[in-house]
């Protein structure tokens, strides 16, 4: 699917069979591994009907644990934007909703105990004023997040958008691994173990990306 294709397709209610299609994609060869993040942040991003949408997973870092952003495509500009590491020491709130939870819902994320961290450096910056972060699974274990963010004015997450993130990882868990471990510029990270916090598996993860825009995580 082209960039083209892609704006084609917002004027068709989106399904989420869509993304079960690009995962095929990946799995048959047909599109590389940069296509099928760009592919997919576009779909959930006209499947949930918000400015930006995101995947993210879980790394290990010398600054302690992180979800590093395997893209970011950006309806405001039509493309994938950069962004960096999440860390846990600049987000731990966010961090403990997100592990207890399974997901953060932050309609006004300015001002939300878990988002609000991110308001100086990030949400005010980008003019985003609603967050909404979902985990995903890989055969059970926490992999990564997909996020949602709204920019110009706040939007109530309903339940519909909730459940329909959950959907697409239950649907793109396996595409996504390969993706991740698709790229030959790679580094040691880590993944956790949702028995233990603590006890990490080792898995390897993109260096990282473009770093152009303003970033959730740093200060």
């Amino acid at each position: 699917m082209s960039r083209r294709q892609g704006k084609n397709q917002n004027a068709a209610m989106p399904d989420v069979k869509d993304i079960q299609e690009i995962c095929g994609r990946l799995d048959r060869g047909e599109i590389d591994r940069d296509l099928f993040f760009e592919q997919l942040t576009r779909a959930v991003s006209d499947l949930i009907g918000c400015t930006r949408a995101g995947v993210w997973i879980f790394v290990d870092t010398a600054e302690g644990r992180a979800l590093r952003c395997m893209a970011m495509y950006d309806r405001r500009v039509d493309r994938i934007v950069g962004a960096t590491d999440m860390l846990n020491a600049a987000a731990g709130p966010y961090f403990e909703t997100l592990v207890a939870d399974g997901c953060v819902v932050a309609s006004d994320a300015r001002y939300h105990p878990a988002t609000s961290v991110f308001r100086d450096n990030y949400l005010v910056p980008l003019d985003l004023h609603s967050v909404l972060d979902v985990c995903f699974s890989v055969n059970g274990v926490p992999f990564g997040t997909f996020s949602c963010e709204q920019a110009g004015a706040p939007l109530v997450w309903s339940q519909r958008q909730i459940q329909m993130l959950r959907q697409i990882g239950s649907r793109a868990s396996l595409a996504l691994l390969n993706a991740a471990n698709a790229h030959t510029d790679t580094q040691p990270a880590a993944l956790w173990e949702p028995s233990s916090p603590n006890r990490l598996l080792t898995m390897p993860a993109p260096l990282d990306p473009d770093e152009d825009d303003a970033h959730r995580g740093t200060t």
